[in-house]
């Protein structure tokens, strides 16, 4: 996030990233980042795929106990190898909605966007 914006367009507040401290080891990072470049290269992501640009990402489905009702979601990062964006995708109390066939094309109409594509 690099500001907040009123709704009249000012700015309300800027920000700066800040380093917080190390979460996981670089080759648990990175190996989890090989995991999630696969989901999207040939695992439940493939609708997320842009090509040329290596995409890494997790599908989800959440039950919500109402049957055939779901919430889905899917959260990507890309240049995958060199991350400039992140964006997470929740679309709730979809019928058979599933997050590959759901929230990663929308995902991937963001980062489209965001790259540039």
């Amino acid at each position: 996030m690099q500001k907040i914006v009123a709704a009249d367009g000012s700015t309300v507040a800027k920000t700066a990233p800040q380093m917080l401290g190390r979460v996981i080891k670089p080759q648990t990072a990175a190996e989890l980042n090989q995991m999630m470049q696969l989901v999207v290269q040939a695992g439940t992501g493939t609708t997320a795929q842009i090509p040329g640009v290596p995409v890494a990402g997790k599908t989800g489905t959440a039950e919500l106990g109402l049957g055939t009702i779901y919430d889905a979601w899917f959260v990507c990062f890309a240049p995958a190898n060199n991350p400039r964006f992140v964006v997470a995708v929740v679309v709730e109390k979809q019928p058979n909605g599933f997050g590959a066939s759901v929230s990663a094309p929308i995902a991937k109409a963001i980062l489209e966007k965001l790259l540039g594509r």
